[in-house]
């Protein structure tokens, strides 16, 4: 990497680190919802109450309060500040991987600095710094994976099936969707320059790095939830995703059918109740097959709906204005990054890599529910595939020019003095 280029991605990826420490500092939000939740975890863990967060012993994924958390509070106390900070550097470490990930896509100095930029500036990275939202984990990891398939499938060795193992293990006790960026890792497998044989070494590398991270969680959860599961809220989300009065969106439980009988089914223990509601919402999945099909399609059209949506309250100008920015970014990205699938020139193998990881995202969520928040581990993907198609479309019109030139050229030395 040439020196002005590596200063100036260094620039980049502190103007984004500097933006999003503003942005949580001026948010100063409070951890509510899930973000208590991870909040607890950690400092329950800390005081030595287990990790749980107070009510459940393994409802939520442990990753985030686990590795992100709790290391900061142990040194600085349970400060949101630090934990904001921390975040942040997640965020830094994303513009970086949007950079190494670009390189690998084959994109030039100006494909490759463009994607830092335009994740740098993405305006919900920003905000999300301010809340304990696993996402902010999720986002590095989910980059990390595509860049090590691409890795992989470029240089076929060991140490990237071992990183890759390593990164689905953390996934795994992270957020349990990313699990659907496997499909991306295995076209890049399949795709890579090696015999049958040597592919299978590296999934079975692959797999087996996984699982030396995930058997110890659950082993633990074998023993306190009475199940070797990642976490007890997969039936729960499912059932809110499909149920009589499903919308596509997040629900609260107490809007289902079985919102009156709730209390007394948790009683029985939250992997009693999730496996309850898993069979519930299986049952209506089979029961009711056309509208399942109906409100999948609904789901992947709200998942990637542009943010038009307001937020809580009136709002303030600026809010305003930062919102409508925000809903001309996601436009700019979304469309940039879908004319990458139209243009000849831009059909590779490493292609697939990052659109196999957008298509297995988006159908998860298709199964369950969606939530604006679930989407921003893949925007800097978009990030990148737009660069890609913005470096591309540039160079293509300097090309363009440099002909026109010489024909004129041309034309005026042939001319008649």
């Amino acid at each position: 990497m040439a020196v002005n280029e590596k200063k100036l991605l260094v620039i980049i990826v502190v103007i984004g680190f500097a933006f999003r420490i503003l942005a949580a500092l001026v948010l100063k939000a409070q951890p509510e919802s899930d973000y208590a939740a991870y909040y607890a975890i950690a400092v329950n863990f800390l005081s030595g109450k287990g990790l749980s967060d107070g009510i459940n012993d393994a409802f939520y994924n442990v990753g985030y309060p686990l590795f992100i958390l709790a290391p900061i509070f142990s040194v600085f106390g349970a400060n949101l500040v630090a934990a904001w900070i921390g975040n942040a550097v997640l965020g830094a470490a994303s513009i970086v991987i949007c950079y190494e990930v670009a390189k690998q896509m084959g994109a030039g100095k100006a494909g490759r600095l463009t994607a830092a930029v335009l994740f740098a500036l993405y305006i919900p990275s920003w905000t999300y710094t301010g809340y304990l939202a696993k996402e902010n984990l999720m986002t590095p990891l989910l980059l990390g994976v595509i860049w090590c398939a691409l890795l992989l499938q470029k240089h076929p060795t060991l140490k990237f099936a071992v990183a890759l193992g390593l990164l689905f293990g953390l996934i795994g006790l992270t957020g349990n969707a990313g699990f659907s960026f496997a499909g991306a890792a295995l076209f890049a497998l399949t795709l890579s320059p090696v015999t049958s044989l040597d592919k299978l070494r590296h999934a079975a590398c692959i797999l087996i790095c996984t699982l030396a991270l995930l058997t110890p969680w659950l082993i633990r959860n074998n023993q306190v939830v009475g199940a070797p599961v990642l976490n007890t809220n997969s039936g729960f989300n499912l059932y809110l995703g499909n149920n009589s009065n499903a919308t596509g969106y997040f629900i609260s439980i107490a809007d289902t059918p079985r919102g009156a009988t709730w209390h007394d089914l948790r009683l029985g223990g939250e992997l009693h109740a999730s496996e309850m509601l898993r069979h519930e919402a299986i049952s209506w999945m089979k029961e009711h097959p056309l509208d399942f099909i109906s409100l999948s399609v609904k789901k992947a059209f709200l998942f990637w709906l542009p943010p038009i949506h307001k937020g809580k309250g009136p709002g303030s100008i600026a809010e305003s204005m930062l919102r409508l920015l925000w809903l001309v970014q996601f436009s700019i990205l979304a469309f940039a990054a879908a004319a990458t699938l139209f243009l000849k020139g831009l059909r590779n193998r490493f292609m697939l890599v990052p659109w196999t990881a957008i298509m297995g995202y988006t159908a998860v969520h298709m199964i369950y529910y969606v939530n604006f928040r679930y989407r921003e581990p893949l925007m800097p993907v978009l990030c990148i595939l737009a660069a890609i198609f913005m470096e591309y479309i540039g160079m293509k019109l300097t090309q363009r020019r440099k002909e026109v030139h010489i024909k004129m050229y041309k034309g005026a030395r042939n001319s008649p003095t």
